[in-house]
Formats: structure tokens, C-alpha cells, sequence
């Protein structure tokens, strides 16, 4: 099946919705359509861009990357005990040595490469070495996220001097430093009294105040009188420590008072205690109180305000409070601002595959950007083959969820795998189990390329580009690119050859030129960095999948074509702009894949299998004979995401337009803004808090074509109540 972006369906001009809520239902509805000029009551906004939306991304574990200075490895300690220091080489759960000089020392690589921002897990001072007991093998605080101490360097990483040094050599190369932030947790170090590690729910143990009167903390979040507590009175699971130097471990020192964490036990799958328990058994932080958080803006504004800090990302976003999220972002872009960096990048991490859920942090928490998890997961399965390209259609489809006055899916960042949940030739592997080495790298190729060539900022993943595999998600997905003492880690089999016992900085390997050469495409056309994306062509089984990226000022096109076949295939493509003068721009195969003009303003494209071509037209688009036509608006109170609008605008034109969606109630005189929508299917999904909560709404788009031509459609929304007995 193809998939054509521009093949709409006529709505009919009134319908009546369905219930939406137990008492309450829609009326019929009368749309209303007309052209009209440019200005007037149009309130067209172009949809948003990132000002880092030509970043490319590269992350790495300091630990796992380059060892510039051994006398650290041991974090300061004297002592050879590995379950003292943390260190040892050999074991995949402890420190390997890698520090913040080795990555000064290879920064040269990282720009040869073509990054322009380093994220690094984070380098605050962590518990060396987490002990769990008796029969239970001890960890270290390699990767960051077990914190003690929040003002500091870890010592295994250097000191405040080298990342200083580290920030100032990467900007004279053009790369920003990106620190990975935790605010959900600190290192373990409080200990059940009780001797209960189950959650405890707030339904039947609730808080207590220091005077043992049971209360909702959701009814105190942010408020200066949240209510006092008492760590031996307050809590289902009453906290204490396991030794007296604990009691005063952690820094800033506010963060050693037990009455600043929930202290309700380990967190289960989801619920209530994906928020309220321990991950782990690390100490979660009662982020609901407004001295937790102005606490944590006050760290990370200090680090913000004494390093040229590029940006945060921002980790377990899904298991802290929206309010928080809603009160931190805004104070730390300010403090970024008042540091002279207003563009300073913030995005979230959200667990989670699903775009429905991910886009609620950014309806609701004020996430500037997410990690785009769901891109990974969709990406992996096109490029293994196993996914048909209509399935990729399907999940850009869903980019309209995101859309708000100043986020979209342009703005999420995406990436094919990580340091969790394993690596894109980990994936790749499983997923075409027993293909011969050609293939692999081929596809690890066109993984690449989605990433590089799609919407969104793409980050790459520390040794990808040296065919790194591993064995899994989480430490076995952490190998040393400074050559290796791990066994799993030597003996792994890499994409594209390499030994594992040895440094993996080779520039000639063909995944590190592969992934360079489309950089550096992607520098050199902006278009690829930010412009609309519309989906051309989607087959139903492996084979062509092609995207038009646009540029709506220079009214530029690119055509960037997919096959995840393993045939060569065929294909006559839609474009927007003459089929005639087209030019080629990268082509990942030996052998070259052909195009040239088709009927119908249609482009003729023979692929080469597991290939990439990105193609460019020199000639803007042009205004054609076509006439702009008509818009069709519709908008429900229900839609598939549960307490989401879907407001909806169809054209009957082919032409490239955008579309912005706006609301009031009626009588008012003017429109809130929803967001600009850029391509099939022109939707936004606003929360029900977005839209105002009244039983008359007029709702308008606003479409935009690349020459200033406006159409605009109006609709009516009623509410009325369900009369006792109707259905």
C-alpha cells in the first residue's frame, strides 16, 4: 500500500459527535468555509523550531570513554579493595577508568565526526560502591545516577578545573557540553526502620503530620506551608541509616534531613508508586515539597551560573510530579537566560515507546523535549526489516500529538539506542538473526540515516559509529572505547570489524565514515535540520519508504528515499517541486540507485537494497495553476488519547500548506493560539485544560501555503446536557 499524504477526505459539513462525558453530549455542529486574505483576523503562526535544531548530538558514559589521567581511577582512595574504590577494569559493573581529560583528549575525534554537543551521564560526586548483602554481588557508581553529593565532581572524573577545561576546548570546536541531571533521586542511603521494603499505598497509610494528623500532600504541592513532619511519626516506612556517617553523607546538607523523601518503599511496575517509591532502593525525594524543589533549582542554577553549561537532560522524567516539572523548567531557563545562554537545551527522559504518553509531558509537565523513545523503537524495526515502511508512516502520523504554541515533534530528540535499553547492532542482530556481516552493516547504515535524515535531533550513541553491539540493555551495553578488560566486552563481534581489547577511535572505520558523510549532508542542508516533513510514499511490505523535506521560507525541497528490502525496488514518488531538476546529494549504495522524471510531476526511483538517497531540486517550488481550495475543521472533546481534544483540518488541495488551529469561547474577541501544524494529518490534541472549559467554543484554523495564500475554517462546538432517560 502507498501512502499518500495528500489524499484527504471530505467531511460533511455538520455531524454530530459522540458522548463525552456521562451527562453531557455534543450538538450538531455547522462548519463554515472561506478564503480569505492575508491578515485581517488570522493569527497564522509558523509552527516551532528549536534554536538547537542543527545539533547533533553524541553520548557517552565518561567512565566508558577515554582514561586521560589513571591516577583517578581509584577515585583518591588509597586502598586496592575494588569494593572500597569502585575500580575494576575487568568487572562490567565498576569504575574502567574513563574520566573528564579523556574526553578532552578526543574531542578532535568527536568534531572529525561532526558532533556538536557532548551529553554526559552525570559527573556529580556518587557512592563509590553500592553493598546489597549476603549473596548479592556489590556495584559501583560508574554510570552517575547513585549521587551523594550534588556540588561536586566525582573524584573517579577529576575535578570542577577539568570539566572547566573540558567545556572551554569543546567550544573552541564548536561542541557544547550537556550534563545528564537527576532530581527524582539520591544515592541509597536510608534504610527502612520498620524493615518494610514493599510500597506502602497512601490509600490506607497515609501521611502524617509532625502531630500524627493524617493529610494529602497533593493538596500542598509547592505551597510554603506543607506540613511539618517527623521522621519517626510521618512516614509508613520510617526512615533511619546505617551508620552515623550516613546520617550526614550527602551535600547540599538539606538533602540529609529523612523527612525531605517519601519513604514508602520500592516502586512496582506503575501507579502511585512510580512516583512515591524507591527505584532500586534509591532515596526518592519528596519532590511535592517546595523546599525539595527550590532546592534542586538552587544546585542546578549554581552549576548553570559557574560553567558554560550548553544544556540538561533531564532523567526519570515520568517518576516526578508534573508540578514540579512545571515550576523547575521555567526557573532554569531563567537562570540560563540571566547567564547570557538563552537557548539553553532541556529535554526529559520518559521511558516509554508510546508517542500518546510521551506527549503528555509536554502538554503537561513543560518539557521544552523529550527523548523520542517511540522514534527507536519504530526506527529499529524499519531498518531490521521486520516492519513494513507503512508502520513508519503510521508513527510520524502521530507527531500531531505533540503539538502546543511552542513544542512539536521537530523539537524531540531522537536516537536508535542507549545505555538502557541496548544498542542499535545489538537490535539489529537479534532482529535478523543469522544475516551475513553485508547486510548487518547495510542496515546499521540505513538505521543511521533515519535517524539523520527524519525529524527531530538526532543523538548518537557513544561507539555506534565503531559497530560497538554488546549483549543487552543496561551494563552490557556500556563497553569501553578505550579499549577493554571486560571478557564480553573484548570478545563481542563488532559491525564492521574492530578488537575490543584495543582503543575504537578509528576515523576509517565505515560506520564512523558512513555516519560522517551523512553529518555532514545534514549540515549542509538545513532543510534536513528543520524543514516540513511530509510523508511521500509508505509500501505495505519491506520495501520504499520517501519523506519530502521542506523549507518554508526558500520554498526548498529535498526528497530523502528509504529501502528496507532486501530486492531493489521501484517506485514513482509524488514531489512538490519539477520533477526535472533534480540532483543526487548522498546515496549510501556501491552501486548507485537511479531516478528520473515520472508522469505527473512524479519522480521514477529505482533503490538498491538496505540504501539510502537523498536527492535535492535546485528550483524552488512553484505556485502552479492549483488553486488553494477549501478547509475542512472538525473538532471532538473525545479523542484517542484519553483527556486530549482532537481538533481536526482537511484541505482539498495538494499543496503545501501549514496549519495553525486557535479556540475561544464564544462572544470573545479573540483566538488562543493551539499550534501550527505542518503536515498530513493537520491535527493538534490540546489537553482539556488547554481549551477553555465552557459549553460554547468557535474553533478556527488558519491554512498557509509557501506563497502567503490563506484559507481559514470556522467551527461550532456545543455542549448540552443529557435529558433523564435519553441514552
Amino acid at each position: 500500500m502507498n501512502v499518500s499524504p495528500c489524499a484527504v477526505r471530505r467531511l460533511p459539513l455538520a455531524f454530530t459527535p459522540g458522548v463525552f462525558l456521562s451527562r453531557a453530549v455534543a450538538t450538531a455542529l455547522t462548519l463554515t468555509l472561506f478564503p480569505i486574505a492575508y491578515g485581517g483576523d488570522s493569527f497564522f503562526q509558523p509552527s516551532a523550531r528549536s534554536p538547537r535544531r542543527g545539533e547533533i548530538i553524541y553520548f557517552l558514559l565518561p567512565d566508558r570513554f577515554n582514561d586521560g589521567d589513571p591516577s583517578n581511577n581509584t577515585g583518591g582512595l588509597e586502598s586496592g579493595d575494588p569494593e572500597e574504590t569502585g575500580f575494576n577494569p575487568a568487572n562490567p559493573d565498576f569504575f574502567h577508568g574513563g574520566d573528564l581529560q579523556g574526553i578532552t583528549g578526543k574531542l578532535d575525534y568527536l568534531r572529525d565526526l561532526g558532533a556538536t554537543s557532548i551529553w554526559m551521564t552525570p559527573i556529580f560526586r556518587n557512592r563509590a560502591v553500592q553493598k546489597y548483602g549476603e549473596g548479592v554481588r556489590p556495584k559501583a557508581g560508574y554510570h552517575g545516577y547513585w549521587i551523594l553529593d550534588f556540588t561536586d565532581v566525582d573524584p573517579h572524573f577529576g575535578k570542577k578545573g577539568d570539566l572547566q577545561r573540558l567545556i572551554a576546548d569543546a567550544k573552541q570546536r564548536g561542541i557544547g557540553i550537556l550534563l545528564d541531571i537527576i532530581v527524582n533521586h539520591t544515592a541509597d542511603v536510608i534504610q527502612p526502620k520498620n524493615g518494610v521494603h514493599a510500597y506502602q499505598y497512601k490509600f490506607s497509610k497515609p501521611y502524617l503530620d509532625a502531630n500524627g494528623k493524617p493529610f494529602d500532600d497533593r493538596d500542598y504541592i509547592n505551597r510554603a506551608d506543607f506540613p511539618a513532619l517527623d521522621p519517626d511519626v510521618s512516614f509508613p516506612v520510617p526512615p533511619t541509616f546505617a551508620s552515623e556517617k550516613d546520617r550526614t553523607i550527602k551535600s547540599p546538607d538539606w538533602l540529609n534531613d529523612p523527612t525531605v523523601y517519601h519513604n514508602r518503599g520500592e516502586a512496582s511496575t506503575g501507579g502511585e508508586s512510580a512516583l512515591y517509591g524507591d527505584i532500586s532502593g534509591l532515596d526518592d525525594l519528596f519532590t511535592e515539597q517546595l523546599r525539595v524543589v527550590q532546592g534542586m533549582i538552587d544546585i542546578y542554577t549554581r552549576w548553570i551560573r559557574e560553567f558554560g553549561l550548553s544544556g540538561f537532560r533531564l532523567d526519570t522524567v515520568k517518576h516526578v510530579n508534573n508540578e514540579f516539572w512545571q515550576r523547575f523548567i521555567p526557573a532554569i531557563e531563567e537562570a540560563a537566560r540571566n547567564s547570557g545562554r538563552k537557548d539553553f537545551f532541556l529535554f526529559g527522559e520518559v521511558y516509554d515507546p508510546d508517542p500518546a504518553f510521551l506527549s503528555e509531558f509536554v502538554h503537561r509537565a513543560a518539557m521544552p523535549s523529550v527523548l523520542d523513545f517511540g522514534f527507536q523503537r519504530s526506527a529499529r524495526g524499519f531498518a531490521a526489516g521486520a516492519d513494513a515502511p507503512a508502520k513508519l508512516a503510521e508513527f510520524f502520523a502521530k507527531d500531531s500529538y505533540y503539538t502546543t504554541q511552542s513544542v512539536n515533534a521537530y523539537r524531540l530528540v531522537t536516537f536508535l539506542g542507549n545505555h538502557d535499553i541496548g544498542r542499535i547492532g545489538y537490535f539489529l542482530y537479534n532482529d535478523d538473526f543469522g544475516a551475513p556481516d553485508e547486510e548487518i552493516l547495510a542496515r546499521d547504515i540505513l538505521a543511521h540515516a533515519v535517524l539523520l535524515f527524519s525529524r527531530g535531533i538526532p543523538a548518537i550513541y557513544y561507539g555506534d559509529e565503531q559497530g560497538f553491539t554488546g549483549k543487552g540493555g543496561d551494563a552490557a551495553s556500556r563497553e569501553d572505547m578505550f579499549g577493554s578488560k571486560v571478557n564480553d566486552f573484548v570478545q563481542e563481534k563488532r559491525i564492521g570489524g574492530g578488537d575490543g581489547s584495543k582503543p575504537a577511535f578509528n576515523e576509517d572505520h565505515p560506520l564512523f565514515r558512513a555516519i560522517r558523510a551523512m553529518i555532514s549532508v545534514r549540515k549542509q542542508n538545513p532543510v534536513l535540520q528543520d524543514g516540513i516533513q511530509i510523508v511521500r510514499y509508505a509500501e505495505a511490505k519491506p520495501g520504499i519508504f520517501a519523506v519530502s523535506r521542506i523549507d518554508r521560507e526558500r520554498r526548498e525541497e529535498m526528497l530523502v528515499v528509504f529501502n528496507n528490502s532486501a530486492e531493489t525496488r521501484k517506485a514513482n514518488i509524488k514531489v512538490f517541486s519539477p520533477a526535472g531538476n533534480w540532483e543526487r546529494v548522498f546515496d549510501s549504495s556501491a552501486k548507485g540507485s537511479s531516478f528520473g522524471p515520472g508522469p505527473d510531476n512524479e519522480l521514477s526511483i529505482e533503490m538498491a537494497r538496505w540504501s539510502t538517497l537523498v536527492l535535492r531540486n535546485p528550483q524552488p517550488i512553484e505556485a502552479g495553476t492549483e488553486k488553494l481550495g477549501e478547509l475542512h475543521l472538525e473538532a471532538n472533546r473525545n479523542s484517542e488519547i484519553e483527556e486530549r481534544w482532537e481538533i481536526k483540518a482537511e484541505p482539498t488541495s495538494e499543496r503545501v500548506i501549514s496549519v495553525a488551529f486557535g479556540v475561544r469561547a464564544k462572544g470573545e474577541t479573540s483566538y488562543q493560539f493551539l499550534g501550527t501544524a505542518d503536515s498530513p494529518p493537520y491535527r493538534v490534541f490540546p489537553t482539556w485544560d488547554e481549551v477553555p472549559n465552557t459549553g460554547e467554543l468557535e474553533f478556527r484554523a488558519v491554512a498557509r501555503d509557501l506563497f502567503g495564500q490563506e484559507l481559514t475554517a470556522d467551527f461550532e462546538w456545543h455542549r448540552r446536557v443529557q435529558k433523564r432517560g435519553n441514552p
